[in-house]
């Protein structure tokens, strides 16, 4: 069990050192400071006008920054969504049958 733990806390290190971290970090930072760009993000949240959403989905896209912190975070997503589907493969419970 120890050598687990450690092999995760090993993994959580190179995730956090890895250049997928640095560069969703990084543009993050860059949307996060386009306060244009955070205007039409928190109008999208907030309506519920589905033709609105469309147009500002649009609008969101065309900005480089953003589509760039977008694919990063999609790659994130997915190694997460494969380390969770493991992890749920390992400890569901399964009744042994006779």
């Amino acid at each position: 069990m120890d050598n687990i733990i450690e092999k995760t806390k090993n993994l959580i290190n190179v995730l956090e050192d890895s250049d997928l971290i640095h560069n969703l970090e990084y543009y993050k930072q860059r949307v996060v400071l386009n306060k244009r760009l955070l205007e039409l993000i928190g109008k999208y949240n907030n309506s519920n006008n589905h033709y609105e959403k469309i147009s500002l989905k649009k609008e969101i896209y065309k900005d480089d920054n953003y589509k760039e912190y977008m694919k990063y975070y999609n790659e994130l997503f997915f190694y997460i969504l494969k380390i969770n589907r493991k992890f749920k493969e390992y400890s569901t419970n399964r009744r042994c049958h006779k």
